[in-house]
């Protein structure tokens, strides 16, 4: 691990979030200061009904972290767990694996939308139909790691010793998968902030009372000729914020 190319792109990460949690608010609706321009009173100009475009992209970008740190922690824990299943032999085995191959074959946009048009657009839809699917890639590479790393020689000597299957997975096994591990859960992150705003630029994404980059964008698809702010802006936010996480997922590479 490269800790100054990790701590960088992570410091600036934080700043981003931090100035969002500045910014972030609930602006009221005033129809009268429509499509307002940058002011003063309101640096990024109003949406169409009027309100603050700063303060709604600040918490949309902070619902957005938040989802995406939910549902990544969700897919780590559960992942690691469903490796460790297809790591093992015989019909345990097969029914993980088999599990894992009906999760891969999900799309999380194809569940969000079922399950939107069936209980509405909600924040457990999206956590639920994104986790699914990213379920089986942090399984598959636990269960790879796992299946080398259950043979070294440590591993075994700490067997002879008479240390039981799950002292030895918690002590020696999951320290040593820990990086690719947190590796692939950075991907998850920075795929869930895209995922969760194409959902929420088509309707199927966080209730519409919330403030969501890609509902901001959805909004000013309308106005994108006269007013390319609505779209510019949250895009820039979402590429900065997925390639920050990006660089902070290729400084985690380990030395074999």
């Amino acid at each position: 691990m490269n800790k100054r190319k990790f701590l960088i792109p992570f410091s600036l990460l934080m700043l981003i979030l931090a100035l969002c949690a500045f910014f972030a608010g609930f602006s009221d609706v005033d129809l009268d200061n429509a499509l307002s321009p940058f002011s003063l009173s309101h640096p990024l100009g109003t949406d169409i009904y009027g309100r603050d475009l700063l303060e709604r992209l600040a918490l949309g970008t902070l619902i957005s972290t938040c989802l995406a740190f939910c549902i990544t922690a969700i897919s780590a824990v559960l992942g690691v767990c469903l490796g460790f299943l297809m790591s093992k032999s015989g019909i345990l085995s097969f029914i993980s694996t088999s599990f894992s191959n009906v999760l891969k074959s999900l799309s999380s946009v194809i569940v969000a939308l079922f399950l939107s048009a069936i209980f509405g657009p909600g924040f457990m839809i999206l956590i639920i139909s994104i986790s699914l699917s990213h379920i089986p890639n942090i399984a598959r590479t636990a269960s790879s790691r796992i299946a080398v790393i259950r043979n070294e020689e440590f591993v075994l000597y700490a067997r002879s010793e008479g240390m039981g299957n799950a002292e030895i997975y918690i002590r020696h096994i999951l320290p040593h998968i820990r990086g690719e591990i947190l590796a692939q859960s950075l991907s998850v992150f920075s795929s869930s902030i895209l995922t969760e705003s194409a959902l929420s630029f088509l309707g199927a994404g966080i209730p519409v009372l919330y403030p969501s980059l890609g509902s901001i964008m959805a909004d000013g698809r309308a106005l994108l000729l006269s007013y390319p702010r609505f779209i510019l802006i949250p895009s820039a936010i979402i590429m900065a914020v997925s390639l920050l996480i990006h660089l902070m997922s290729r400084s985690l590479e380990l030395d074999p």
